[in-house]
């Protein structure tokens, strides 16, 4: 048996984080070693921090960290760059100084919907972004800095990410929200025209941990469930698989007025990753398993 990959896990504890630990091959032909990199011990905030990944000299580096507070982020511009621009291409220097590679996550936020809204169009790789939204921009930014700093770097744009107990900044994600506010009784709006991919991250790890081991060549990823749903059939669909009675009601994008902008359309395509064997199955698979999983 060849000698374990040794990884630093960035973040953990998170959504995304907790479901790589879970589904990572600790044994078989391609074992890897984990190292959970998180706070207290590990802040990428703290310079030290950075100087341990130097020192480290990890296989690989994951990086599932960021700032996800879309709305919040319109007035917190500073805080958001940092974790999700600034630092993310300080990590890349370390890790090109190290011999480390890095994988690294974006969005769907970095698109703008546009001639793909109208068209209908899932957007490819090679698409350039236009983000709207500060959020949008910090990860766009991240993405250039942290491609362009390392040539052993790896960027997977997903959408809509839930799994676990959910995120920590949001205080869970759309489907425990969804289902939390329905069994309160409490009426919901919900936007029915913001075209998205919503990926479960218990998928999403299994197609990382493949994107790792089979050694693809680094760079830019779309990896989300297969197909694509507005918020509110998401919604609907999360209601009709646990037999939820809800007061649901749809409303359009230009009459929500969230504080962030949101795309109207921002699918992203799975043609690469279908290419490499990195295919997700449908959203609505893997919403049921996540249902059953997690015994909401």
């Amino acid at each position: 048996m060849s000698a374990p990959m040794t990884i630093g896990l960035i973040g953990s504890r998170g959504q995304l984080g907790s479901d790589l630990l879970a589904r990572a091959p600790l044994e078989g032909r391609h074992p890897v070693a984990i190292t959970p990199l998180d706070r207290p011990d590990f802040d990428l905030t703290d310079p030290h921090s950075l100087q341990k990944i130097r020192e480290r000299r990890f296989d690989l580096v994951i990086n599932t960290s960021a700032y996800n507070a879309v709305d919040r982020a319109e007035t917190e511009m500073r805080p958001c760059f940092e974790m999700n621009a600034f630092l993310p291409g300080e990590l890349a220097r370390a890790c090109r100084e190290a011999g480390s590679a890095l994988l690294h996550f974006s969005t769907d936020y970095v698109m703008s919907g546009g001639i793909n809204e109208r068209e209908q169009i899932p957007y490819s790789e090679e698409t350039c972004p236009r983000p709207l939204s500060v959020y949008g921009l910090s990860k766009a930014t991240g993405e250039r800095l942290v491609l362009s700093t390392w040539e052993r770097a790896t960027v997977v744009r997903t959408c809509g990410l839930y799994g676990g107990k959910g995120s920590g900044q949001k205080g869970g994600n759309f489907v425990t929200t969804m289902l939390t506010a329905a069994r309160a009784g409490r009426p919901l709006k919900v936007i029915d025209d913001c075209h998205v991919g919503p990926t479960a991250t218990w998928d999403l790890a299994e197609a990382l941990w493949t994107l790792i081991l089979d050694r693809h060549p680094p760079g830019l990823y779309h990896l989300t469930n297969a197909g694509r749903t507005t918020w509110y059939d998401f919604a609907r669909m999360i209601f009709e698989i646990t037999k939820t009675k809800a007061d649901l009601s749809p409303v359009s994008l230009r009459d929500y007025h969230p504080p962030a902008p949101r795309s109207p359309y921002s699918v992203l395509s799975n043609d690469k990753a279908r290419q490499n064997g990195l295919a997700l199955r449908s959203l609505e698979s893997a919403l049921a398993d996540y249902l059953r999983r997690s015994g909401l």
